[in-house]
């Protein structure tokens, strides 16, 4: 039988400490209508049964599509990869922004056989993410390790430390501005000489562990030759330029954009 936790017992207690159990409760209620509705609950078993996970201990964090949990990792997990926890990435059929998505799947060679209704369109997000997080791992980028995906749930490295998740670089700014700039231009440059560009690189889908930065939320991640790619790609050096020029660092966005189109015939510099 899957197990699901309570939203972390260190929640409960928080919110007990301050005679807020009432808001707890609630808290719980809107995840369970709004997650883990019948097919979900039987996309977790699978995942179980797979041994890939054991439980879902509680929610990291929520954005427009998609609730991300915490989850202790199953038997099999644990031998392949050292995990003792997971990242599970369940994204929402009903409230999903589907325009947004589309724009980002359409002109993707990879996926021409989207069916066009909200759910096989969430599919196919899914399938996405995981896809890019390939990339992202055989390039050597700093981002979650894929570990598996079906339907609409994916599952992913956790990025975190003692159990706890990683802060966003929104929440805590960066921990060396300098070091971690070159970093995630490095990351972008690694990413584009290996067909991808990230598409949505901000402080909001970037995670501090320790003094490295990890990229997340890849999902709408393009290949090169997207029709969209270069104006992509200029986006993200754009929004790290102008983030990081808040810490004292200065750099030209021109610059960088051509120092990562500097790609050599072999494509591995």
């Amino acid at each position: 039988m899957l197990k699901i936790k309570s939203d972390g017992d260190r929640m409960d207690e928080e919110f007990e400490k301050n005679g807020k159990e009432k808001k707890v409760e609630k808290i719980k209620r809107l995840i369970e209508s709004e997650v883990f509705d019948r097919t979900v609950l039987l996309t977790l078993g699978y995942f179980m049964n797979k041994k890939l996970i054991e439980s879902v201990d509680f929610p990291i964090s929520k954005g427009k599509e998609a609730y991300v949990f915490r989850a202790t990792a199953g038997e099999k997990v644990k031998k392949d990869y050292g995990f003792d926890f997971i990242a599970i990435k369940i994204y929402m059929i009903e409230t999903s922004q589907f325009k947004r998505m589309s724009s980002y799947i359409q002109g993707d060679k990879r996926f021409g056989d989207v069916k066009k209704s909200k759910r096989g369109i969430v599919y196919t997000w899914t399938r996405k993410e995981f896809r890019n997080l390939m990339i992202c791992e055989s390039a050597g980028v700093n981002a979650p390790k894929p570990i598996a995906f079906k339907d609409n749930i994916l599952l992913m490295e956790y990025i975190g430390e003692n159990g706890d998740p990683a802060r966003l670089l929104h929440d805590i700014g960066p921990p060396e501005p300098e070091k971690n700039f070159n970093q995630i231009i490095g990351e972008i440059k690694k990413l584009y000489r290996n067909n991808l560009v990230h598409a949505d690189i901000s402080d909001f889908n970037i995670l501090v562990k320790g003094n490295e930065l990890f990229l997340i939320d890849i999902g709408q991640g393009v290949l090169r030759d997207h029709p969209m790619a270069e104006e992509f790609l200029t986006r993200d050096v754009r929004n790290m330029v102008k983030y990081f020029s808040k810490f004292g660092i200065k750099s030209n966005v021109d610059e960088i954009l051509n120092k990562i189109k500097q790609i050599d015939k072999t494509n591995k510099k």
